[in-house]
């Protein structure tokens, strides 16, 4: 039905006048973000620096922190500002590295760690230039790496711009400050002379009133330290007391602890001579219908055994009696087999038989006999007819000490009641004694802890009189040097008069070298140097990354256009569908296979690819070119003669999202995320991982992605011709590859 619609004259017209549209369309939409300023290139900023203090001509010590200031400047930007379209993320040199080369972020901004000390160095007399590095990796893109180098130089020239400024203003601000100062020391000076003179006499007033200083606070000192002995005896006193009185009471616990248990233990005791006591009377009636039943079972036991001697010996005799009586029957039957001739041999053998069964009977019948004498005759059967008479004087015995045993058990359960009487007062009593002694070692130890922190409090009060002692001895010795020395003060200080006012004459001076050294340094405080791993060495190998997949994508259209997906002839045999459509592919991979020949022989010489990069970007241009084959089959197979138009407009698409002509941050949302899936990409990917020698990963990656998007457009291309073949219906009228 879709192929019917296109092949319309007029939708045909219609669809080739909007595809230049289509095409502007897609790079319009695609590049709205960048246009917008909302997207960001991804990079990574590291700030090694380390703060230096630095002394200002004007004898102030100021820290600086530049790297600081650099990175406040990249993240805080103004819209006009070098990294306004940069997403800078804040890290270590490591992470850094990593991100570089996982492709998550294109560029590294790194602040070396002597920064604050280079830029501390332009007010010096020996300035050099602060080196900020900026490292890409053309293996993503070498746009971005070359963006990377012009915001490098940016960064150094805005940041260098700014700590000229500050330096020169500083630098000659400075001057002044000192002059000015210089002159204000000068008349200070004179004024220091006249004052050194009225400083001699007080400092003598000042000594006499130190001597008594020193003199009370040693008194001081003695007594607090007598008075801090005291009270440390009374704290260790107090603090025994306390151990001894924590040890009571932790022994009261542990008695009314004890104490406890040994009540638990009285009334499971009196309850369990309750229970004794029961059972005892229990067992004390069940012993005489006991002992009844003992001479029972004896009187039993004579009258078995009688029966039982009595019994075998009947058997015995009448066993005997049988075992002759089939003897002798035996022996008649044979006689009358052997006397009478007139039986028939039948009648001679049933006859023999049961002569021979009664010899067998009798032979059993004496065995039982002789078992049946052996068991009246058995002497275990006397020791059994022995042991009735004591076993009956033991249960009359057995009788007569449970009566002594029901006697014994009331008394104990009396006495085991009165035991869990007391019990329970000598637990209460304990309880009492435990809680009393508790509360006694908290107060001895209150006690002490306030004896210690008196003792303690006293002890700094001494240390603090002795330390006053000392410091007004001291105090004394400093006045009386300091009055000898205001005298030398008040003469020296109309020399450093003089000698201010000549020095405020006078700047300092550069030497011609210096001077040329600073004024290259104050030019450009900040130098930028950008390193590219993976570099592509020139504009040949950046134009194949592109040119290459481009090219293939191109020549599989071409293909598809003049030879066509499968041929009506073919479509009207009954070769399997999948059989054809594999056919035909495979006889386009053979010319996919030429293209990728010819191809990389252009590559190699014209745009200067390296000869070793040559084996691995033929086999990434075969298997794209047969990938990409793949994709044009499946879109003639359903749009017919239309596919090829759909191929323009898809190779537009791709190149935005691939980010050949941008960085893929710098396009829109949509492209971003389609970007990874496109047939595209995986071979610009391939082709760049190739040409820059980077991580063998990357082109396994790239290569299995088209394998992927080959085999996914030969199976849909299967399903669409195989309905087709149903319906009868012949989707194209091009000849076919043959």
């Amino acid at each position: 039905m879709i192929g019917r619609i296109l092949r319309a004259p007029l939708t045909r017209l219609l669809i080739v006048a909007i595809v230049p549209a289509v095409v502007l369309g897609v790079f319009v939409a695609a590049l709205a973000a960048a246009d917008s300023g909302d997207a960001r290139i991804p990079a990574a900023l590291v700030n090694n620096d380390r703060l230096v203090q630095s002394k200002g001509a004007d004898g102030k010590t100021t820290t600086i922190a530049a790297g600081r200031l650099v990175v406040t400047g990249l993240t805080k930007p103004a819209s006009s500002d070098a990294g306004a379209s940069i997403d800078w993320t804040l890290t270590n040199t490591k992470d850094a590295e990593r991100m570089l080369a996982d492709g998550d972020v294109y560029a590294i901004v790194t602040i070396p760690k002597t920064f604050s000390k280079s830029i501390a160095s332009v007010s010096g007399t020996s300035p050099k230039q602060a080196d900020i590095s900026v490292r890409t990796d053309d293996a993503h893109g070498t746009l971005v790496s070359q963006i990377g180098g012009v915001v490098g130089s940016t960064i150094a020239s805005t940041v260098g711009g700014q700590i000229t400024t500050s330096v020169v203003s500083g630098l000659y601000g400075g001057y002044a400050t000192v002059r000015s100062s210089l002159l204000q020391a000068a008349d200070g000076a004179t004024k220091l002379g006249d004052g050194a003179d009225s400083l001699s006499s007080g400092l003598g007033k000042a000594a006499d009133g130190g001597d008594r200083l020193t003199t009370g606070a040693s008194s001081l000192g003695s007594g607090a330290r007598q008075l801090a002995s005291g009270q440390r005896s009374l704290a260790t006193g107090l603090g025994t007391a306390a151990s001894g009185a924590q040890g009571a009471a932790d022994g009261a616990k542990r008695l009314a602890s004890g104490v406890g248990q040994y009540t638990d233990g009285v009334s499971t005791y009196a309850k369990g001579v309750t229970t004794y006591t029961d059972g005892v009377t229990t067992y004390t009636k069940g012993v005489p219908d006991y002992a009844s039943g003992v001479e029972q079972y004896a009187g039993g036991v004579d009258q078995l055994l009688d029966g039982l001697v009595s019994g075998a010996q009947q058997s015995a005799a009448a066993q005997s009696q049988l075992a002759d009586g089939s003897s002798t029957a035996a022996d008649g039957i044979r006689g009358i087999v052997a006397n009478d001739p007139t039986l028939s041999a039948q009648t001679r053998g049933a006859l023999s038989q049961i002569a021979a069964g009664l010899d067998t009977a009798a032979t059993g019948q004496a065995a039982l006999a002789d078992g049946s004498r052996q068991i009246a005759s058995n002497p275990d059967l006397a020791k059994l007819r022995a042991a009735g008479p004591p076993l009956v004087s033991g249960g009359a015995q057995l009788a007569s000490s449970g009566k002594q045993l029901a006697a014994g058990g009331s008394t104990l359960s009396s006495g085991g009641s009165k035991l869990a009487a007391g019990g329970a007062g000598l637990d209460s009593g304990t309880a009492s004694l435990a809680s009393g002694l508790a509360q006694l070692p908290g107060g001895i130890s209150s006690a002490a802890a306030g004896a210690g922190k008196l003792a303690s409090g006293i002890d700094q009060l001494g240390t603090g009189a002795d330390q006053l002692s000392d410091g007004a001895s001291q105090l004394t010795d400093g006045v009386r040097k300091s009055a000898d020395g205001a005298g030398q003060l008040a003469s020296g200080a109309d020399k450093i008069g003089s000698g201010l006012k000549s020095g405020a004459t006078q700047v300092p001076n550069l030497t011609k070298a210096q001077q040329a050294n600073a004024g290259k340094v104050v030019a450009a405080p900040v130098n930028a140097s950008a390193t590219r791993a993976n570099e592509l060495s020139g504009p040949g190998q950046i134009v194949s990354t592109l040119i290459v997949p481009v090219g293939l994508w191109i020549g599989a259209a071409a293909l598809v256009l003049l030879f066509g997906a499968v041929s009506r002839r073919l479509l009207a045999t009954g070769v399997g569908t999948g059989r054809l459509v594999g056919g035909a592919l495979l006889r386009g991979v053979v010319v996919a296979v030429a293209q990728a020949v010819l191809i990389v022989a252009v590559v190699a010489a014209t745009l200067g690819v390296s000869w070793s990069a040559l084996p691995a970007l033929f086999l990434v241009a075969v298997i794209a070119g047969a990938a990409f084959l793949a994709v044009h089959q499946l879109l003639q197979a359903v749009f017919g003669s239309a596919g090829t138009v759909l191929s323009i407009v898809l190779l537009g698409v791709q190149l935005v999202a691939v980010g050949g002509i941008y960085p893929i941050q710098l396009v829109s949302a949509p492209f971003q995320a389609i970007s990874p899936f496109l047939p595209l990409t995986a071979a610009v990917n391939a082709t760049t991982a190739v040409l820059t020698g980077s991580s063998g990963g990357t082109v396994a990656t790239g290569l299995l992605s088209l394998v992927l998007w080959a085999l996914l457009a030969f199976v849909l291309t299967v399903a669409v011709v195989a309905r087709r073949r149903t319906s009868t219906a012949l989707f194209s009228a091009t000849p076919a590859l043959t």
